[in-house]
């Protein structure tokens, strides 16, 4: 899972070092110059003195001179043996400094197999703490995933049957639909038959009326035609008085009341039915007196009064 084998990167060179390098460059370019400077004067005086060579034999008083130029070069001598001598120390100090740099490598290297050892040792022990991790959270995974199958087969299992009762339901609707239109013909049929019924009536009814009116003709009665409206009364002459209630066209059925004069007394009207007479007599005079609703509305009733002529 890890590599052990790496590249390792020499380190950088440490600051002091690279200075001390630059330093004995510098040191190398200027002592190298010093050389070359006095190879130049040393050429230089051997020329002049080939070239001035006759004129000092012919002229003894230009040896007096000889003191200052011994003199120079004594004092180049001294600066040549402090050059060498400086020359000696920066050998030492090369010498003291690539001991140092051994010394360094050495311990550089000694770090770098440390750390290599260490960093080999963390693999490993990573390796074994995420192998470990890994292993636990697949048990966890194969556990999840079992009770994921398991809940997955009760689930199949709940699917199945819900599809049966499903099925059972359209089944049983598309029954409850055949029933629900063989129940809406029925009452197509039986409203049919109503309408022919409530039509006969009708006729009888006006046939009734018309007999009715003969009765009346051959009788000599008095005969009030009223319309009285939903939730209001009518005076219908000879001190009797109608108000209505409520009306159930439905039925042709209504609901109120009478007042009779001089009588003071109430006829209530509960359900009266349209062409059921509602006969009475005046507690005085003892005359007969019938009424008659004719036709019922939402709103309004209407029909006669029969009084004794």
């Amino acid at each position: 899972m890890y590599d052990n084998k790496q590249d390792i990167e020499p380190p950088p060179e440490p600051k002091w070092f690279r200075q001390r390098r630059l330093e004995e460059d510098e040191f190398q370019s200027h002592h190298r110059v010093r050389w070359m400077v006095m190879a130049l004067l040393l050429a230089g005086m051997i020329g002049l003195g080939w070239y001035f060579y006759p004129s000092l034999s012919k002229a003894p008083a230009m040896l007096a001179q000889l003191p200052d130029l011994q003199k120079s070069f004594g004092e180049m001598g001294g600066r040549v043996a402090a050059t060498e001598a400086r020359v000696q120390d920066w050998v030492a100090g090369q010498h003291e400094l690539q001991q140092r740099v051994a010394d360094l490598q050495k311990e550089t290297e000694a770090r770098f197999r440390y750390a290599r050892k260490q960093a080999s040792d963390l693999r490993a022990e990573l390796y074994k703490r995420i192998h470990g991790e890994v292993l636990a959270e697949a048990q966890v995974l194969d556990a999840k995933l079992a009770r994921l199958e398991a809940k997955s087969e009760a689930d199949q299992a709940l699917i199945e049957k819900l599809q049966t009762d499903l099925a059972s339901l359209r089944e049983e609707t598309g029954k409850q639909a055949a029933q629900l239109e063989s129940v809406h013909s029925q009452i197509e049929r039986d409203g049919t038959a109503r309408d022919q019924q409530l039509a006969n009536l009708h006729d009888q009814v006006g046939r009734e009326g018309h007999d009715v009116e003969d009765l009346n003709k051959k009788l000599a009665v008095k005969r009030v035609d009223f319309e009285v409206t939903r939730n209001h009364s009518r005076d219908l002459g000879d001190g009797i008085s109608l108000g209505i209630t409520g009306t159930d066209v439905s039925h042709r059925r209504v609901t109120g009341w009478m007042w009779v004069m001089p009588d003071r007394r109430t006829i209530w009207l509960r359900g009266q039915g349209a062409q059921q007479p509602v006969v009475f007599y005046g507690v005085r005079d003892g005359k007969r007196k019938e009424l008659v609703i004719t036709n019922v509305t939402r709103d309004s009733i209407s029909g006669y009064l029969l009084l004794a002529a």
